[in-house]
């Protein structure tokens, strides 16, 4: 991503989600739709100029002046997102998919002061994990979302450390992968691009990472967003969600038998 294309998508994601959001590289890396979505749904509740009918001429003019500014930052994320989810457009770049899991057993830590999250309108009528399914609880932010996601994936051993664990990848070919600049972005792909692992060693190798990170559950508990009661709770409306979005998908699918 060029200096300028990057500035102008943090500038626009300062003004989508507030000024006390802590914008990093990363925090772009995990940003996804449905997150960029809520929060301009969330702009637009407070600043179109609608809202502002009954308010003087100068007040109008100052939200409509706010509510087109909001507007472009989001269509600006949008056409991002939608370029790194796309590589064969410009400016691919790594878009991890939230992986988050669930809690752990740690013993709850006494609740700091929070504020308070909205509710979203609904739950998505998609299968969820418990990270994006708290998420839309409106237990947490999209922020606190995102830095539990990069904590997990900090404590996690990377697939290079694996693969030369298991004798598949010598620590000379893991620099090589990790230099390569073909159209790959991800490790295992890189590592499939040059011929080095084959598909399903690297599936091998994602599941074993999946099953050795810390469960996301336990940042929330960690921060005092939740305790582990709620964090229980929060897993058995998840389990109920996932149930019923699959019975819908199985009858739909009977249906057009």
């Amino acid at each position: 991503m060029h200096f300028q294309s990057e500035t102008a998508v943090f500038s626009a994601c300062r003004t989508l989600f507030g000024k006390e959001v802590n914008l990093t590289r990363e925090f772009l890396n995990y940003l996804q739709p449905s997150g960029a979505k809520a929060a301009f749904r969330n702009q637009a509740k407070a600043h179109h100029p609608d809202a502002h009918a009954s308010s003087s001429t100068q007040i109008r003019n100052q939200q409509t002046e706010r509510f087109r500014e909001i507007r472009q930052a989001y269509d600006l994320i949008t056409e991002f997102l939608d370029k790194r989810h796309h590589p064969q457009q410009k400016n691919p770049s790594s878009a991890p998919s939230p992986t988050a899991s669930y809690w752990g057993s740690k013993s709850a830590q006494p609740r700091k002061q929070q504020k308070p999250h909205s509710r979203l309108s609904k739950v998505p009528s998609i299968p969820l994990e418990f990270g994006m399914f708290t998420y839309y609880q409106g237990k947490v932010s999209y922020q606190q979302l995102i830095e539990a996601l990069v904590w997990q994936r900090r404590q996690r051993p990377t697939l290079g450390v694996i693969a030369q664990k298991w004798g598949w990848l010598s620590e000379a070919k893991v620099t090589q992968i990790l230099g390569h600049r073909g159209h790959a972005v991800r490790f295992g792909k890189k590592a499939i691009e040059l011929g080095y692992l084959k598909p399903h060693q690297v599936e091998a190798l994602l599941k074993n990472q999946r099953s050795l990170q810390h469960r996301i559950g336990e940042y929330f508990i960690g921060k005092g967003l939740m305790t582990e009661e709620e964090a229980e709770q929060i897993s058995q409306s998840l389990t109920n969600h996932n149930n019923q979005v699959c019975s819908r998908a199985k009858c739909r699918s009977n249906s057009k038998i």
